[in-house]
């Protein structure tokens, strides 16, 4: 989740919005893992689940609430994987709370990485806008190589995902260890193909310091597009393409169903799943970002609104509000939910191919 301390509190303070803070939320997150599963072997599952069966939280955040979900009747094994694959990739925005899970604090501490998450390439208005805020027109480091050191500002998602894909093709790591690089592999692998977690937009004397993937600009009117979105963040309303009122594992197979008659669909995901770098899958999400999250549509509006100064505390251009017309608006969220589209069954499709690659490394 792309989701930043200092303006998300602000934000939950003086609107009173939503706080499920879930990048993709949950139901994009566990479509990609259910997607990964259906497409390897029952030899490759196993080798997952065998790593699975050591996570270090099994009890207390896929044991217990296996049950809860599905009840403590018989489950067959399968359905016991696919559920573990689904599980796994909202692992790392479970841990981000404190409460509501045994243990919950220990295991905070231990193991959340909010930084993780996202890696942020600027995109801008303008080459005018480009030109005043060059200093930010430069990526992030994004290199990971084996035994170096997490800088004092973090790793992002990156270096996570060159870490925990070298480290469960290493045979001298532990199960432990690789249960838990498997749910950041999920986790992060599903960020990057939400473009509001490769990209923030910088506007001159509105958003010099950035909007932080989409946090710091409110659509009014947006959260039309889905029931379950009660607030207007723009990142918000991208994460929550995938979402339902209800999603657990039944309620993630029926909406993954329908997509199964699109041929075409699932060749593009698979001439995609082709390409196994992170730092490419990041730039294309940055691309779609540009062209569709900050749309000419909205940039235009954007440039006729002013910062909104938030009483009390933050800075005075903390959030952007804008407005767009009920067709335009009608066509933003076409447009998003056809690249959320593609994006769920292409991160799908290649979270198994890189399974593939880190079982065969284990193996050499």
């Amino acid at each position: 989740m792309h989701f930043r301390r200092s303006i998300g509190f602000l934000i939950l303070c003086v609107f009173g919005f939503h706080n499920n803070c879930h990048a993709w939320w949950d139901g994009g997150h566990k479509a990609i893992a259910v997607i990964a599963y259906e497409k390897l072997t029952a030899e490759e599952r196993a080798w997952v689940m065998g790593m699975m069966e050591a996570h270090p939280t099994k009890a207390e955040l896929f044991e217990g609430p296996l049950r809860e979900e599905l009840g403590t009747g018989e489950i067959s094994p399968e359905t016991r994987a696919k559920w573990f694959f689904a599980q796994a990739s909202v692992w790392s925005d479970l841990i981000r709370k404190r409460e509501g899970y045994p243990n919950s604090q220990a295991i905070n501490a231990k193991y959340h990485h909010s930084g993780w998450h996202y890696t942020d390439l600027a995109v801008f208005p303008d080459e005018r806008a480009r030109q005043e805020l060059k200093q930010h027109d430069v990526p992030p480091p994004m290199d990971w190589t084996p035994g170096m050191a997490e800088p004092q500002d973090g790793f992002n998602s990156m270096h996570t995902l060159g870490r925990v894909i070298h480290e469960l093709g290493d045979p001298a790591v532990s199960a432990t260890d690789k249960a838990v690089n498997l749910c950041w592999l999920f986790h992060c692998l599903g960020d990057t193909h939400q473009p509001c977690h490769c990209a923030q937009l910088f506007v001159p004397k509105k958003l010099e310091d950035g909007d932080r993937g989409g946090n710091r600009i409110l659509v009014l009117g947006i959260k039309r597009a889905n029931p379950e979105l009660d607030a207007d963040v723009l990142h918000y309303f991208w994460d929550s393409l995938w979402n339902g009122e209800k999603n657990g594992l039944k309620e993630i197979e029926e909406r993954i169903f329908p997509l199964k008659a699109d041929a075409a669909l699932w060749q593009r995901a698979e001439a995609a799943a082709q390409i196994t770098d992170p730092r490419v899958w990041l730039k294309e999400g940055h691309a779609l970002a540009a062209k569709y999250v900050y749309s000419p549509a909205l940039l235009q509006r954007l440039a006729s609104v002013q910062p909104r100064k938030n009483p009390g505390q933050g800075k005075p251009e903390d959030v952007l509000m804008l407005s767009l017309s009920t067709l335009t608006m009608d066509a933003y969220i076409r447009d998003a939910r056809f690249i959320s589209r593609q994006q769920i069954v292409t991160a799908g499709v290649r979270l198994a191919e890189v399974l593939r690659q880190c079982i065969a490394a284990s193996k050499r």
